[in-house]
């Protein structure tokens, strides 16, 4: 398919067609590439909360995962709520 490049600003861009993206299985991102004087454009499968356990741990809240209190209640959780 040949289709023409189009400048967006300071930039240029593709349109990639909805079959194109739907045969390749694309969403929403895209890795660009160059290899060996192509372009290269390959779909990114994000997994949701990729990389959170590594970001807790530097943060410090998974150091320790002991409950600090065992048993939060008060009057009124006892006596309006209805469970």
């Amino acid at each position: 398919m040949i289709t023409k490049i189009r400048k967006i600003g300071n930039s240029a861009g593709v349109i990639l067609s909805k079959s194109i993206l739907e045969q390749c299985s694309i969403k929403s991102e895209v890795l660009l590439e160059v290899s060996d004087n192509k372009i290269v454009i390959s779909g990114v499968e994000k997994k949701p909360r990729a990389g959170w356990d590594k970001q807790f741990i530097s943060a410090g809240s998974l150091e320790d995962n002991k409950v600090l209190i065992d048993n939060i209640s008060n009057d009124f959780d006892n006596s309006e709520w209805t469970w």
